[in-house]
């Protein structure tokens, strides 16, 4: 069964925890390989920062 992706939540403090909160979760990026999701994240938190 999949389940639905999260949305981001808005503001940069919140877009900032849940990238720290998949990295630290996610075993792709744990073992230092590209993530898709992770860059995905990284993008909303630099957006959400200008």
């Amino acid at each position: 069964m999949k389940t639905k992706p999260r949305p981001i939540p808005a503001g940069p403090d919140a877009a900032y925890r849940t990238l720290i909160g998949h990295t630290v979760a996610c075993a792709t990026c744990r073992a230092g390989a590209p993530c898709p999701t992770a860059a995905k994240l990284g993008r909303a938190w630099r957006e959400g920062r200008r």
